[in-house]
């Protein structure tokens, strides 16, 4: 400190501010240093038990900043530089590295510098310390000591807590934090706090007795099958999640913990919907305790057999799962209509799987799937025999039927024996067969996928989406937002300029960020729609009408032509997914004509819709009209060589990221479409046409 002129550069972890003003000869040095009319710039972390002497520190230094995770401490002046691995709460330091040499000062200046600029300052974390806020922030924990203190922690200052879990969760709680649920749940038994709920799978007697534990402190618990992969905690503040298996109740080795309002939303409503469909512990109590107690009924009869099958799949509240020997037993169902029935139950919201053992007439199996899209269809790649068709109604009711002759389409002519059960042990049995077959299709669909992606270098690509997706998420809303507010503040145009230009490139990294993310839910199947019947006229007037008002504003001239029909043209689908498509292909019209016109006036945009014949069907009475949506467009047209790979993964042209045409194609793709595009015969320009089933039920 004697030997600083002009600045003296400071870096050190959350015990050295006790130091500074507590010891003397630091206190005074400092002084001193401030006395001579040097700077002193000094980078903490701020915490809850050292705010009160990070106060005392903002009156000695010339600015103070925070900073999360320092360790030790680092000083550099104009000639020297010193560093130390270890501090103690108003201890003196005993050991230090010096050095005066200047590349190593210059080092450790860079090194100063870097922290101070991942800083801000540190009057502002005091502040959400004292009003009880926290920065948003994720991160992994994997120190035993760390992760045991953060569970403390969330369930310390929890208002309420909400767990899914594996039964060794469980097992952890009553190894490890037995004392602080029990503080917790005897404040919810006294109105202090709103309780604890946790979503599990009770398996056995000893799982009842350990919950059972829990549950007469006031603990609500629950039973499910179906409990997502990770295991994880909410509270009121925080988020914490392990993809550990959770075993005899040994404690984790690594934990994600975040307060990220995003995955508090997310995971709020995963276990909302698993609360809702999972079992009660009484009931659950009481299977296990009749586990050994099942309903049989053998029936020769076809027809009482056809009868009792249908009554079965009325009785579904959740789930009908079904495994059939061949294509030709699908077209039983399918001649019977059992298969109708069970598309209408899929569309109340059941979850209906068949499982397609030999489906060598795959062309045939596509336009089935067509024809019943609320059913899912799994074609295993593999022989595996079986020579019964099995249904499994909600996992507690099997159905097994013998089929006599397997080459006929009739149900009267094929089968023969049905033999009902009504207990839930037979249903996870079959369950697990069901569950492996149907997962071991997943699995191969997917190699196959991965394989052709690794061909044409998807690897790499499927690479740069993760990295993009989960590192750059997280930051670009606060980034708009922080530069927003300071953009607010200022009078100067050049520095709103500026800001505008960081404003205008973060919104673009986002639009980046979410087709990303839409990407990566198509190619992990989390992709889903909210389908609604809505007439495509009043759709793409609405989205013109956006499009000329900010064309206005841009001061840019683009006709737009729109062939209004008298007739309606209604489809089933995702109102919000549609116009998401619709409004790619015309920004792209836009960015083509402004291309080619360069400011220009001229361009002009013609939008229309075309009635198509119905589309061939394995059931004549049941073919669907179709329409079509055409936007053409008199800009600079498509380059020949992309035509071909237009609507795949990173094919662009001269601007864009490669993934708004993917991403289009696949969401017409789940509405039963399809996507394509040609240059103008003239030409002069691009047309870009899709195709969407009419809705049957309007149409009809």
């Amino acid at each position: 400190m004697k030997t600083t002129k002009t600045r003296m550069d400071i870096a050190f972890d959350k015990n050295a501010p006790s130091i500074v003003v507590r010891i003397p000869g630091y206190r005074d040095g400092y002084k001193d240093v401030i006395k001579r009319g040097a700077k002193i710039r000094c980078i903490t972390e701020v915490t809850y038990e050292n705010t009160r002497f990070c106060k005392e520190l903002l009156n000695m230094v010339t600015e103070l900043r925070h900073l999360n995770g320092l360790s030790g401490g680092i000083a550099v002046n104009e000639s020297e530089y010193m560093t130390t691995t270890g501090l103690q709460t108003a201890k003196p330091i005993t050991e230090i590295i010096y050095s005066n040499v200047d590349e190593v000062v210059a080092q450790g200046r860079d090194t100063f510098e870097s922290l101070w600029s991942n800083a801000f300052p540190a009057i502002q974390r005091i502040r959400e310390i004292e009003k009880g806020t926290e920065p948003i922030f994720t991160k992994i924990l994997q120190d035993d000591k760390e992760i045991r203190d953060t569970i403390f922690r969330i369930i310390r200052k929890s208002k309420f807590l909400l767990l899914c879990t594996s039964i060794g969760g469980i097992q952890i709680s009553h190894e490890h934090f037995l004392d602080i649920n029990i503080k917790i749940l005897r404040a919810y038994n006294a109105g202090k706090h709103d309780g604890i709920k946790w979503v599990t799978s009770i398996n056995d007697k000893s799982d009842v007795d350990l919950v059972n534990l829990f549950s007469k402190y006031g603990m609500k618990i629950k039973h499910t099958l179906d409990r997502p992969s990770i295991n994880f905690v909410i509270s009121d503040k925080y988020f914490a999640s392990t993809t550990e298996k959770m075993i005899n109740g040994e404690m984790i080795s690594n934990l994600l913990f975040s307060n990220d309002p995003v995955y508090l939303e997310h995971f709020s409503t995963i276990f909302n919907n698993t609360w809702k469909n999972s079992m009660n512990l009484r009931d659950r109590t009481k299977e296990i305790k009749d586990a050994n107690l099942f309903k049989t009924q053998v029936i020769s009869d076809p027809q009482i057999s056809f009868k009792m099958t249908n009554q079965f799949y009325a009785s579904a509240k959740k789930e009908i799962l079904i495994i059939l020997t061949s294509v030709n037993s699908l077209l039983q169902l399918i001649n019977s209509g059992s298969l109708e029935k069970l598309n209408e139950l899929g569309s109340r919201g059941l979850s209906v799987k068949v499982l397609i053992i030999q489906s060598h007439k795959i062309d045939h199996l596509k336009e089935i799937k067509f024809e019943y899209p609320q059913i899912e269809f799994r074609t295993p790649q593999f022989h595996f025999p079986v020579k019964n068709r099995i249904t499994i109604v909600d996992r507690t009711k099997t159905i097994i039927q013998k089929i006599k002759d397997d080459s006929k389409t009739k149900i009267p002519q094929t089968e023969g024996i049905t033999t009902y059960i009504e207990g839930e042990l037979t249903a996870w049995s079959y369950t697990a067969i069901f569950d492996t077959l149907w997962k071991q299709s997943e699995t191969v669909d997917k190699l196959r996928r991965i394989n052709k992606h690794l061909q044409s270098h998807e690897k790499m690509q499927k690479e740069y989406i993760d990295i993009i997706a989960h590192e750059l998420r997280s930051p670009i809303q606060p980034i708009i937002g922080l530069t927003e507010y300071v953009k607010e503040k200022l009078k100067d145009k050049k520095q709103i300029e500026l800001l505008d230009s960081v404003i205008a490139s973060g919104q673009k990294l986002n639009m980046l960020t979410e087709s990303i993310l839409d990407v990566s839910r198509i190619e992990d199947h989390l992709f889903s729609l909210k389908e609604e019947n809505l007439d495509l006229n009043e759709l793409l007037q609405s989205i013109i009408r956006v499009f000329k008002k900010i064309l206005k504003r841009n001061e840019k001239v683009i006709k737009f032509t729109f062939f209004d029909s008298k007739s309606p043209f209604v489809v089933l689908g995702d109102r919000n997914r549609l116009e998401q498509v619709i409004s790619n292909l015309i920004h792209n019209s836009i960015k083509s004509i402004t291309r080619k016109y360069q400011g220009i006036d001229g361009g002009e945009i013609l939008i229309k819709m075309e009635r198509k014949k119905p589309v061939l069907s394995i059931n004549p009475t049941k073919r669907q009209e179709i329409v079509h949506i055409i936007i053409e467009d008199n800009g600079d047209g498509i380059e020949p060589a992309l035509l071909p790979k237009l609507f795949t993964k990173f094919t662009k042209s001269s601007d864009g990221n490669g993934l708004g045409l993917y991403i289009s194609r696949k969401i017409i793709e789940a509405h039963g479409g399809k996507i394509w595009a040609a240059n103008m015969r003239s030409g002069n320009g691009a047309k870009i046409s899709i195709s969407l089933p009419l809705s049957t039920q309007v149409a009809n």
